[in-house]
């Protein structure tokens, strides 16, 4: 009777015990979420619209290679295909008894005219509507010589064409206007900072939700291209200077500005079954006429455009039509 006793009084005791712990669990738990077991937040905290905003991904290049393209002394400036080309020619010496010795000694002389021509190419390369290139390599020693740097890493454009019946050979080299070892690069240490990252405006958001990108259209207006244009409003308020993005320029997978002279074209495209925003250009400005004047109302359609225009540039989904 004794050990019966003895043990319903501890199974008394035990209940007591369990229920005491239960409530003071149960408190601590309230209190002290944090230390104790980690808990899965509510589902209804877990956005699941599937509707949720993102940013367009990019398109790539555009417009074909040539299709704004600048024919300038000794070469071209591509700037649909984004790159600067210049030619070479090199003479054959006639009375050479090895040939092939002579064909290939003519071959070098060509690329030496031809990065002669591409220097003077760069150097006449609009950065916006108030400098060149060359303004800079005059400015400032780096610029110079980084400059030169590229010019002597051109990359040969197709093989060397040989002439039989004139004694020559051509070289074509080129290189690229934005990304690494291109023309910005060279540019680099004085086209200032980075623009701070940030994160996507409601201003932004709302844009990409009804267009598939912007389009300046200067078609009719004269504008010549530039590495950097600038954006004015018609009373001669700055909207944007697009030389504040070039670190976001020419990056892997990146597009930067795309110059196009066919729309219609752009439009067939599946990325712009969404209409891109199209503004017409109002008058071009500048010295050099690189710079873009957009009406007020098209001003006022673009508050949101410091915001978003790194996105853009990401997306390759900033489009400027000119007419060379």
């Amino acid at each position: 009777m004794k050990r019966l006793s003895y043990i319903g009084i501890r199974l008394v005791a035990g209940a007591v015990v369990l229920m005491v712990l239960g409530c003071a669990t149960g408190t601590t738990g309230v209190r002290q979420s944090s230390s104790a077991v980690p808990q899965k937040p509510p589902r209804t905290e877990v956005p699941t619209d599937t509707t949720q905003f993102q940013l367009p991904g990019p398109v790539g290049p555009i417009a074909e290679p040539g299709e704004v393209a600048e024919p300038v002394p000794g070469g071209v400036i591509d700037w649909s295909g984004k790159t600067v080309r210049a030619r070479g020619t090199g003479v054959i010496d006639p009375g050479a008894k090895n040939k092939a010795q002579a064909r290939l000694m003519a071959e070098r002389a060509a690329v030496v005219v031809a990065q002669r021509n591409l220097l003077e190419i760069i150097k006449g390369v609009r950065v916006d509507s108030d400098t060149r290139v060359e303004n800079f390599m005059t400015d400032y020693d780096v610029v110079y010589t980084r400059v030169e740097g590229t010019v002597k890493g051109a990359r040969q454009f197709g093989p060397a064409k040989y002439d039989s019946i004139a004694g020559t050979v051509s070289v074509e080299l080129e290189i690229d206007i934005y990304g690494e070892d291109g023309i910005t690069d060279a540019l680099s240490p004085v086209l200032g900072g980075e623009v701070a990252a940030s994160s996507v405006s409601p201003r932004v958001e709302e844009f990409f939700r009804q267009y598939s990108g912007l389009v300046i259209d200067a078609g009719e207006a004269g504008l010549n291209p530039s590495l950097f244009p600038k954006i004015y409003d018609a009373d001669g308020n700055l909207l944007l200077d697009t030389r504040d993005y070039a670190s976001y320029m020419g990056k892997t997978g990146q597009t930067a500005m795309q110059f196009i002279s066919d729309l219609d074209k752009v439009l067939t495209r599946p990325e712009f079954a969404t209409s891109p925003l199209v503004l017409k250009v109002k008058e071009v400005r500048g010295k050099l006429g690189a710079d873009i004047v957009l009406g007020r109302k098209d001003a006022d359609k673009l508050k949101w455009l410091k915001d978003g225009f790194k996105y853009l540039l990401e997306a390759g989904r900033f489009l400027v039509k000119v007419l060379l």
